[in-house]
């Protein structure tokens, strides 16, 4: 009987030792996927770690919406990072500039800047000579006034006007008309819609049955020969009649030479007979293809309409400023328009037929040239 009881007692703590074994196996199997997961948070946290190292976002890849700091900033934003002094405007050198007002020309055919740099914009080119007055020069480039406002010209390319040549200018006459007209048209200016007849033959005499292309010839060569006499240089538009020279490429022979000064001689006609007189003709101050000349061909169309009426003893009539001819809207140089006379009136147009006043005309044309240019 003992002896069952410690089997009995040996098969009873067996099975307590089993029960304990089972009872805590739950509990390591509970914990298990805990540390593992645990386990796996930290080493996703290396790795993320690592990639964020690496400049490499694993929640957050680049995309077309979100480019990178780099890509935000655009090429515009990134030009205008540029130095301070390349953006701003040039200006005269501060350590050589000296200030004084004086009058001077220019000692050959030249541009006028809107600032003291070859890379600015041209305002105008300047024929030889032209005279300007001078506020203040560095050396390289002269500031000038130009109907109240400052301009800049090479420096090298002015001199006092007191220690100027009077001689050389350089004057393009322009023989009005031409024996056969043409009529095909031409724009009346540079990019203008509006066209004019190329070139017109012109009046004529209404006593004497000249033509009007005849006279401006005449005259012109009078005029040629006083101004090359007087130590001008001269070019003739025509010498003949028989061409075929349009308004606007009378102007390109002008433009293309570099004139100081354009004259076109023409006469007059009115349906009232009794209209006498010598006027000239000038752009207005707001001619849309080459006003920045204004006040060169009004001073030149003033000079030579006095000069020629005190040579004549003639009617002094007006300057009639107008857009309307395509010969001075084509124009890059100074010019005028002279009307000798009015070819439908009796008295002035038997004047102007005569060698003698044709002779009085030219000098006094050239009187108006030499005043314009201060000789």
């Amino acid at each position: 009987m003992g002896k069952y009881r410690k089997v009995a007692a040996l098969l009873l703590g067996l099975a307590l030792v089993l029960a304990g074994c089972a009872a805590k196996e739950p509990e390591i199997k509970k914990q298990e996927p805990k540390r593992i997961e645990q386990e796996e948070s930290e080493s996703k946290k290396q790795e993320d770690a690592q990639k964020e190292s690496d400049g490499v976002k694993q929640d957050a890849p680049q995309t077309e919406e979100e480019p990178s700091k780099k890509a935000e900033i655009p090429l515009e934003e990134e030009t205008d990072l540029s130095s301070e002094d390349e953006l701003s405007e040039p200006v005269l050198n501060p350590d050589t500039v000296a200030y004084a007002e004086e009058e001077v020309v220019t000692t050959a055919r030249v541009r006028v800047r809107q600032a003291p740099s070859t890379e600015s914009e041209v305002y105008q080119t300047a024929p030889l000579r032209s005279k300007f007055t001078r506020t203040a020069d560095d050396g390289t480039w002269s500031a000038v006034q130009i109907d109240g406002k400052e301009y800049y010209i090479a420096s090298e390319y002015l001199q006092l006007a007191s220690e100027a040549t009077e001689a050389g200018y350089l004057v393009v006459i322009d023989a009005g008309h031409q024996a056969q007209g043409n009529s095909e048209p031409e724009p009346i200016g540079p990019g203008a819609s509006e066209t004019k007849a190329k070139v017109a033959s012109g009046t004529s005499g209404c006593v004497t049955g000249i033509n009007e292309y005849q006279l401006t010839l005449q005259v012109s060569l009078k005029l040629q020969a006083e101004l090359e006499a007087r130590g001008y240089q001269v070019i003739m538009v025509r010498t003949s009649h028989d061409v075929n020279i349009s308004n606007s490429e009378r102007a390109a022979i002008a433009n293309n030479a570099g004139a100081d000064a354009f004259i076109r001689v023409h006469a007059n006609g009115s349906e009232d007979s009794g209209q006498n007189g010598i006027l000239t003709i000038c752009p207005t101050s707001a001619n849309p293809y080459m006003g920045n000349l204004y006040s060169q061909c009004r001073s030149l169309s003033e000079c030579v309409l006095d000069g020629a009426v005190n040579a004549t003893g003639a009617n002094k009539q007006y300057i009639w400023e107008t857009d309307s001819m395509s010969g001075i809207n084509w124009c890059t140089v100074p010019v005028t328009i002279v009307e000798m006379g009015f070819m439908t009136n009796p008295t002035e147009d038997a004047n102007m037929a005569d060698e003698g006043y044709q002779q009085r005309l030219s000098t006094g044309i050239a009187d108006g040239l030499d005043a314009y240019f201060g000789i």
